[in-house]
């Protein structure tokens, strides 16, 4: 492939992504993959919690519009002004909709059923909208997809289900080699992650939307802070990294974190993590995702009991942050039906399931990197159960050998 093919949306690739795409023409030989454990360091394997973790500080974002929505209803259309649209080829709006089925052949259905889309499961009663978070976005520069969650909105079943990428996963990237799934966004945007995903999981993804980390501080500033309880390790990363005044320094114990802090606890990788309530050990990647479930159930909370003027005002700060292919009549529509999707029950999902990964390292760029493997067959089928649950008789049950809680079944 010429290079010319590997630029990004502005002509050129971030100087990270040239080296961890760097001679990654082939997959990885025998000799290049080495025994490593997905609990990065300590050798050990992940404990499965009764909840699915949900890994991204971006959820709260989103949930920030939902309450908003439902408060404010009348002012949707001046709230949603401010975002960026990004029209998409692609976008359809027909009440009518050409499908392919397994064979090639191309069928008419009508709105609301379904059916396989360009060999993908698509159902038009959800709708799958994949969620970035994006840190140090700029205008000339794509940035670096953080978070992926995907929000599957499920009208038939009246559930909101939230199923998240680790993005350390090693999967196939359409025009390039395999590399970590988040390194799509690098090379070519949210389009070509939603390709990368669509292709390696076989489900339809009908709009991504995109949100700058940088509004993260303003909901937190909004709330007045939020109080975590940190160790002694996660106190030093904060003081050392996040860039907050030495006057605000915190100790190991509970405090009340500034947004700058509770930016940087969020993203904490190298500690391990204790969850308060269960007293399980998380390391590397599930660790930084406890945290962010921590923060976004802290951030919920205070959202509940804040009023409509904090509320308005955090939405306000928001939006600006967020890039969508939703078009304002889309986003609109979403807005309006938001007080219905507050009663949905949420569900969550992590993708891949702990039982079907193998944690190991590869070259990448000539250096070692730890990545998870997925069996993309069972975890495909377990994702597909989960956002479609009998409409499709090839996922209607969990893989055979499955012996994890049933996704669907969740308190």
């Amino acid at each position: 492939m010429q290079e010319e093919e590997k630029k990004n949306e502005t002509g050129s690739m971030p100087e990270e992504v040239l080296q961890e795409t760097a001679g990654l023409d082939n997959q990885p030989k025998p000799e290049e993959i080495f025994s490593h454990s997905e609990r990065d360091p300590k050798g050990e394997k992940p404990k499965k919690s009764r909840k699915r973790m949900v890994a991204s500080v971006v959820i709260s974002l989103f949930s920030v519009l939902f309450v908003v929505a439902g408060a404010l209803v009348l002012r949707a259309n001046s709230l949603l002004s401010g975002y960026h649209y990004v029209p998409d080829e692609s976008s359809q709006s027909d009440n009518t909709t050409s499908g392919n089925n397994q064979n090639g052949e191309t069928n008419v259905v009508a709105e609301g059923e379904a059916y396989m889309k360009d060999g993908l499961y698509h159902d038009d009663q959800v709708m799958n909208i994949l969620l970035l978070g994006v840190d140090d976005y700029q205008a000339n520069d794509v940035g670096r997809s953080d978070s992926m969650l995907l929000i599957s909105i499920d009208k038939r079943n009246q559930k909101i289900k939230v199923t998240s990428f680790m993005r350390d996963m090693y999967l196939s990237i359409p025009g390039y080699a395999n590399n970590r799934i988040n390194v799509a966004y690098s090379l070519g945007g949210a389009p070509l992650l939603v390709k990368t995903i669509e292709k390696n999981f076989g489900v339809d993804i009908d709009k991504y939307v995109i949100i700058d980390f940088e509004a993260f501080p303003s909901i937190i500033e909004a709330l007045g802070g939020i109080e975590v309880t940190l160790s002694e390790g996660e106190a030093d990363e904060i003081n050392r990294k996040s860039g907050e005044d030495p006057s605000l320094y915190v100790t190991a114990g509970t405090h009340k974190l500034t947004s700058k802090q509770a930016r940087y606890y969020a993203r904490i990788r190298m500690q391990d993590y204790t969850d308060p309530e269960t007293g399980e050990v998380y390391y590397s990647d599930y660790g930084r995702t406890k945290r962010q479930r921590h923060v976004i159930d802290l951030v919920l909370e205070n959202l509940k009991g804040s009023d409509v003027n904090t509320l308005l005002n955090i939405a306000n700060q928001v939006v600006p942050y967020i890039i969508s292919n939703i078009s304002p009549d889309e986003m609109l529509q979403i807005v309006y039906e938001a007080p219905a999707y507050l009663g949905y029950d949420m569900l969550e999902l992590q993708m891949p399931d702990n039982q079907y990964h193998t944690g190991t390292s590869v070259i990448i760029g000539g250096m070692k990197a730890s990545v998870l493997i997925p069996d993309l067959e069972k975890n495909s089928q377990l994702l597909n159960h989960f956002i479609y649950e009998d409409s499709f008789e090839e996922t209607a049950s969990l893989p055979d050998d499955y012996t994890g809680e049933d996704p669907l079944l969740q308190e």
